[in-house]
């Protein structure tokens, strides 16, 4: 009894810090759980927020006041119908749209171009457009400008678009960066074509 009694006491002890331990644990667990739900919720409820201000805006409204709102100069001189051209971190933008569809186009011009001259680049330029094409949902398309006797490269987005859309500032900037990552991939396309080319 007294070899009982003796091992009792810090066996007690022990579990005593143990269950302590573990409820200290749970409740610490308990606490980020609540406070992570309760950012989540704040978040949920700003995007909410947010796109409510767009709500029952016609498109060029929402478009302009989207535009605004994620940094977009908007160059007013030469303005079309159906048209806005934008400047997005020093990059020239037109965005086509129409009051009658959810999509619209984002178009970013003659970024890149080369000489017809140049034979060996036409056919670089002509390898890494179609590269280009299998890594991001903006189109790289190449035209001929005879009158100037080059090729220009280009990026063409159609994207769908509207008060439906969640956090629609953060989508927008995000279709314009698309094209900016197009043109990273293009350039390392370029240059993945031409080692191959002249190895």
């Amino acid at each position: 009894m007294e070899e009982f009694v003796r091992w009792f006491g810090p066996c007690f002890g022990l579990a005593m810090v143990i269950y302590w331990l573990i409820r200290f644990r749970q409740e610490k667990s308990d606490e980020v759980f609540s406070e992570s739900t309760a950012s989540e919720e704040l978040e949920d409820n700003r995007v909410q927020k947010v796109d409510s201000q767009y709500d029952g805006l016609d498109i060029k409204t929402m478009l302009e006041r989207v535009l605004k709102n994620v940094g977009c100069h908007i160059n007013m001189c030469g303005e079309k119908e159906g048209e806005f051209n934008i400047t997005y971190q020093g990059e020239h933008f037109s965005i086509a749209y129409s009051e009658n569809s959810r999509l619209i186009n984002i178009y970013d011009v003659a970024w890149y171009a080369e000489d017809l001259n140049d034979i060996d680049n036409l056919s670089l330029v002509r390898q890494a457009v179609n590269m280009c094409n299998q890594y991001n949902s903006a189109t790289v398309l190449y035209t001929i400008d005879k009158e100037n006797n080059r090729v220009n490269v280009h990026t063409r987005q159609s994207v769908a678009f509207g008060s439906f859309i969640p956090d629609i500032e953060a989508y927008l900037r995000s279709r314009l960066e698309d094209s900016f990552q197009q043109h990273h991939n293009f350039y390392r396309c370029m240059e993945v074509s031409r080692k191959e080319q002249f190895a």
